[in-house]
């Protein structure tokens, strides 16, 4: 400011203000300045100085009262206008300001200072676009300036030109690469164009700048986060608590990163830090049960999500996953509680309509998780699981048409599931539908051809069909897939037996007996292919360990009878049919069975008593009546024997070997015809042997005693 020295008292005081201004004694300059204007009231550039110095000592009114009087003095005055706009701005009247900095622009239409200022004033008052427009003037006319570049990549920003607000940032930078705000700002740019790699890059050239700026570490711990690098974001996190130690909502966020590492344990210790900072956190009590869920920790998971329900208002997430804790704990009453409760907040839910059902399928309440799941396909026809519990709800109530229907539907909506045509295989079965069963699990072979189940199955299918080839086949591939499978080893023996390869069905049952040595039906099995290969030792060996484990079975204790009785080892048979009749008082059979060994030593009269006993135990017991007749007609009482044999007939008309005997008796009575014409009931269905043989014999001989008797 050029001195004057003025000759006249207001110049005086004029100057003196001057010089105690410039020494910093503004209230001394200040009653010089009043003086002089008291003395030239119309000094426009002493009210300009004294409204500088009330302004100096923050007594902004008067400063304004002295300008406006100025600037009515001298209405051209850029420093009083100036001046004005920045006193009026620093009152936050933005308004007032933007008048006075527009007509500074009238008197000097080239400073950029004027439209920096102007525009942020703008900005202020929420009007960006003149913001922008007079930043942008003001870069073209100071285009060294940082502050103006800064100010333009920030109103860029807001308004979505992310493109212009890098360009305005980086200038920025150019301009003055120490600014720490430029590069964080920069980066916010880079992070919402979703290029973290550069954000990175920025927000380490802002901490190289200022290293304790928790906020860009944070930033900076989201974009490594971003890029799935959650140990680089822990690590960056950690250091804000060298900051600020008591940061839940960095606690948080480790937990985020440690869960997203499947670091359960550190993940929950994270959250519980954060809780204990600040106990009102629902996201951290809701992620907290989450990774207790995921740890199997369905109690600890419970906990925290109440606590969710307790801090806001319930809804149907929370219930459901509640709902699925209880589950986890198998407790399916609380599950089922859980998921009509969320079901009151959202009814139109198909998988929560299907997790209710399978609850109510758990709870036995079968018709309550058919509606379930029926109102889960009616919300969502295309419910893949809905129709596949549906249809099992449906099989276990033998409602097998329905089922089928169900798993049909469910076929079309997965048909790579293998597991779905495995049950439908059975549901074809269960009608009787055995070619569909087999073509449904030769499909889920094809979709998983190493389920031993399924080959197991299709063998048994193919068993029922009479195909015993292709059984064997399927249960060869069981026993390779599954070596200890004991029931495909024991399919595998009963086709071999089947096809006499009694060899082969040894092996097999041995191989079962290898897997469950304790198994008495297996060693009852291995005996009677022994006997069937003459290796009577062998059966009674296996017989004798098969009763070791089910001493009272009698079929075990039959066929060990039995095999004693064929090799004349009467008193032994005698002695284990007597463990049969113990066992099993009612057994007619068994009775018939002592019968024809005490029969065999000669005990006719214990014999008959037993068969006797068998009859009254079992009317209809043709073999009882068979050994009465046998017996009465070796003792030659003939009648009796007639008797006994016809009884026979009229119990069972193909018991055929009682032709034989009835037609030698009637040859002994001289019946001819009758010998004759139950001679030919047996060759009937005999007619070849040596009892044939000697049938057709006894049936020409009865013809010339006919003929002779014809003679007389």
């Amino acid at each position: 400011m050029k001195r004057t020295y003025l000759q006249d008292e207001a110049n005086t005081h004029y100057n003196l203000g001057i010089a105690y201004y410039t020494k910093g004694q503004y209230e001394q300059a200040i009653n010089e300045w009043v003086q002089s204007l008291i003395k030239n009231p119309q000094n426009s550039e002493a009210r300009f100085k004294l409204g500088v110095a009330y302004y100096q000592l923050n007594r902004i009114d008067e400063a304004l009262k002295e300008w406006e009087i100025a600037v009515s003095l001298d209405p051209q005055n850029y420093e009083v206008l100036h001046n004005l706009g920045i006193a009026y701005y620093n009152k936050g009247e933005d308004m007032r300001a933007i008048e006075y900095w527009e007509k500074c622009l009238e008197v000097r239409n080239h400073d950029p200072e004027i439209h920096f200022k102007l525009g942020i004033a703008y900005y202020n008052l929420g009007k960006e676009d003149q913001a922008i427009s007079l930043w942008e003037k003001a870069s073209n006319l100071n285009p060294e300036d940082a502050d103006i570049f800064f100010r333009l990549g920030v109103a860029y920003y807001n308004k979505g030109l992310d493109d212009k607000s890098v360009i305005a940032f980086s200038k920025a930078i150019e301009l003055n690469p120490k600014n720490s705000e430029s590069h964080n700002n920069l980066a916010i740019v880079f992070y919402r164009l979703e290029m973290f790699p550069q954000a990175i890059e920025e927000w380490k050239k802002a901490l190289s700048l200022n290293p304790r700026q928790p906020e860009i570490f944070n930033n900076l711990g989201n974009a490594y986060s971003k890029l799935n690098q959650h140990r680089e974001a822990i690590e960056t996190w950690q250091k804000i608590l060298d900051i600020t130690p008591d940061s839940s909502e960095v606690y948080f966020k480790l937990g985020s990163a440690y869960g997203k590492l499947d670091d359960l344990n550190k993940a929950i210790a994270s959250w519980e830090k954060c809780i204990s900072l600040n106990p009102n956190d629902v996201e951290a009590h809701f992620n907290l049960g989450v990774a207790q869920y995921n740890s199997g920790n369905f109690q600890k998971a419970i906990t925290y999500w109440n606590a969710v329900r307790e801090k806001r208002s319930e809804d149907a997430d929370i219930c459901e996953k509640i709902g699925n804790a209880y589950c986890g704990l198998e407790d399916f009453a609380e599950a089922a509680k859980f998921w009509n409760r969320a079901i009151s907040y959202v009814s139109d839910d198909p998988q929560l309509h299907h997790k209710l059902g399978i609850a109510y399928s758990k709870l036995n309440k079968t018709q309550e998780a058919i509606f379930q799941w029926q109102k889960a396909i009616e919300l969502d026809h295309d419910h893949f699981e809905a129709h596949h519990n549906l249809g099992i709800a449906f099989y276990n109530l033998q409602r097998f048409d329905e089922a089928l229907t169900e798993w049909e539907k469910s076929k079309n909506l997965n048909p790579t599931d293998p597991d779905l045509f495995f049950k439908l295989g059975h549901a074809y079965r269960q009608k009787r539908r055995l070619d569909n069963a087999i073509i449904s699990w030769k499909k889920a072979i094809e979709l998983d051809p190493n389920n031993p189940n399924t080959y197991f199955v299709l063998g048994n299918a193919f068993d029922e069909k009479g195909l015993l080839d292709d059984a064997i086949l399927s249960w060869r591939k069981v026993v390779d897939l599954a070596p200890n499978d004991v029931d495909a080893h024991n399919n595998l023996g009963i086709a071999y037996f089947q096809k006499n390869m009694f060899d082969q069905a040894i092996s097999e049952w041995e191989d079962a007996i290898r897997i469950t040595p304790e198994n008495g039906e297996l060693y009852n099995k291995l005996g009677i292919a022994y006997i069937k290969m003459e290796l009577f030792d062998k059966a009674v060996e296996c017989w004798e360990k098969a009763l070791k484990y089910k001493p009272e079975d009698s079929d075990i204790l039959s066929n060990l009878a039995t095999a004693y009785h064929n090799r004349e080892m009467y008193d032994k048979a005698i002695e284990i049919w007597k463990r049969v009749i113990k066992y099993n008082p009612q057994d007619s059979e068994a009775r018939n069975k002592l019968g024809i060994a005490y029969y065999n030593k000669g005990m006719y009269d214990q014999a008959i008593e037993l068969w006797k006993k068998a009859i009254e135990l079992n009317p209809k017991d043709a073999a009882a009546y068979y050994n009465i007749g046998t017996e009465e007609f070796e003792k030659g009482r003939i009648n009796e024997a007639i008797t006994a044999y016809m009884k026979v007939l009229e119990i069972d008309p193909k018991f055929v070997q009682v032709y034989y005997n009835l037609a030698v008796i009637y040859a002994r009575k001289r019946q001819f015809r009758d010998a004759i014409d139950t001679a030919r009931r047996f060759l009937h269905t005999n007619p070849t042997g040596v009892e044939a043989d000697n049938l057709k014999t006894l049936i020409e001989q009865c013809e010339k005693e006919m003929e002779l008797e014809a003679e007389i």
